[in-house]
């Protein structure tokens, strides 16, 4: 076993809620062989690097949302000045 400690950190007990084969296999392992193995995996297989690949993903999702919530505030604040100007009208009692 990588970790011999018969201590458990707060972050390990982190790691374990979120999937207890990630903290076995990290705390038996270490990060920096499981890192290895992974490498070595895709270099034998010909797979790409998810992280990369789910960063730009993530990134590019994060864009998108952010035009959407812009152009939502854009008709929000369209609106809203068309309302006031609906009531305003409607107080001036100008006929047409």
């Amino acid at each position: 076993m990588k970790n011999e400690r018969n201590s458990i950190t707060p972050n390990e007990v982190n790691k374990y809620i979120y999937c207890p084969y990630q903290w076995y296999y990290e705390r038996l392992y270490g990060r920096k062989e499981i890192y290895e193995l992974r490498k070595e995996r895709n270099k034998k297989f010909n797979l790409n690097d998810k992280t990369l690949s789910n960063f730009k993903k993530g990134t590019k999702f994060h864009e998108a949302y952010y035009i959407k919530f812009e152009l939502y505030k854009f008709v929000k604040k369209i609106l809203a000045i068309g309302f006031l100007l609906v009531i305003v009208y409607y107080l001036s009692g100008v006929k047409v």
